[in-house]
């Protein structure tokens, strides 16, 4: 058979198309190298669960989750998926993302190189840092779950190398939970319970820090108790010896000394060293106000002679606020301003004596047009 070469031509890129076809077959099974991982098993072990981030989040009809976090970022939804995903309740204002890990750490939490699913991915580069939850891991990549990536506040699902992530949080992965040490917490007591000894623990056979000492326990060791109690300024646990004595176990002091954020019913609680915060609070380089009762304060708030608002987050507005249709300006410090011409990113505005903005008039000889900005020059 004769083939012109226009026929040549043709069946030589036939043949290429079929060779690139099936190298690229071929790589898609041993894509991973010595892991190898087809396509359909990836799908088939991964615990993606799509986008099920609550609708009242996502479509922004609240701002701040019940986590006091921002909705529609990635710390909102890393926080969602542990609680829903994994049954770990993120404690509230876990702050920037950059310092998740470290904060893990200091908490007793396992933070490490090595990705499992239901870990928390977390980023500590750049300005604030960032992370996802991990779906699936296969060799040295993992799929991961998000929202906010590339800044558009909506849900991503990608497939990258562990080694792009500065670590891995095991707060509860889906396996169980990864505290380290996992030790029971003294003041969270059940009855009855097991507890373990992380320092040496005298036994007692009265409540009392005058009692007699029967014997000791030392780090490592446990022991099943049937009661809790207070007394002599103490927390006690107590159980049914062998021969049947009630013997005590003296844990913690019994005055309280709780720090950092505490919901009450549906108001917010700042605690240092067990007492609630008063007054104005900066906290993690935000400022926050806190009545009498210690109840956070949000919205309009008149300290002195001067105006603030507080958002519902709690946060002290700066900058420009439009409220009920009306814009008005807080300075850094968080004061409202008030009948006073004021230069913003180079124009001039005018705000009157209830620091609502002046638009569409004329003050002080100056035209405002509908933004509020001055004319440069007088009006004739």
């Amino acid at each position: 058979m004769t083939f012109t070469k226009a026929g040549n031509k043709k069946a030589i890129t036939l043949k290429k198309a079929t060779v690139r076809t099936a190298s690229l077959l071929l790589a898609g099974v041993f894509l991973f190298g010595a892991g190898s991982v087809q396509a359909n098993q990836l799908a088939q072990a991964s615990g993606a669960r799509g986008d099920d981030y609550p609708h009242y989040y996502k479509n922004g009809s609240q701002d701040i989750d019940k986590w006091r976090l921002y909705s529609r970022q990635c710390t909102s939804f890393a926080a969602f998926r542990l609680s829903n995903a994994n049954g770990f309740e993120l404690p509230p204002a876990y702050g920037n993302t950059r310092e998740w890990g470290y904060r893990a750490q200091r908490e007793g939490y396992r933070v490490d190189k090595t990705p499992t699913i239901g870990s928390i991915a977390w980023d500590g580069s750049g300005d604030y840092g960032h992370v996802a939850w991990v779906s699936n891991v296969f060799g040295d990549m993992i799929e991961i779950e998000e929202y906010n990536y590339g800044y558009t506040g909506k849900y991503n699902r990608r497939t990258i190398k562990a080694s792009s992530m500065t670590g891995f949080i095991h707060f509860k992965d889906l396996g169980g939970t990864s505290k380290a040490p996992s030790v029971p917490k003294s003041p969270s007591l059940g009855v009855p319970g097991t507890h373990l000894f992380t320092e040496k623990a005298a036994i007692m056979n009265q409540p009392s820090q005058q009692a007699a000492i029967i014997d000791y326990y030392y780090p490592g060791e446990s022991v099943h108790y049937d009661q809790t109690l207070e007394k002599d300024g103490y927390k006690w646990l107590s159980y049914l010896s062998r021969t049947g004595s009630r013997r005590y176990v003296q844990l913690t002091k019994t005055a309280t000394s709780k720090s950092g954020w505490e919901k009450q019913g549906t108001t917010w609680y700042y605690f240092e060293n067990g007492k609630v915060s008063l007054g104005w609070k900066k906290i993690n380089g935000s400022w926050y106000y806190f009545q009498t009762s210690g109840a956070m304060r949000t919205g309009w708030l008149k300290d002195g002679s001067k105006w603030y608002y507080l958002k519902s987050s709690g946060e002290m507005q700066t900058g420009w606020l439009k409220d009920k249709g009306i814009w008005y300006y807080f300075e850094n410090s968080g004061a409202m301003k008030t009948d006073q011409w004021f230069q913003v990113s180079g124009k001039y505005y005018y705000v009157n004596a209830s620091g609502e903005l002046a638009v569409d008039t004329t003050i002080d000889g100056f035209q405002v047009d509908s933004n509020g900005a001055r004319a440069e020059k007088p009006s004739q």
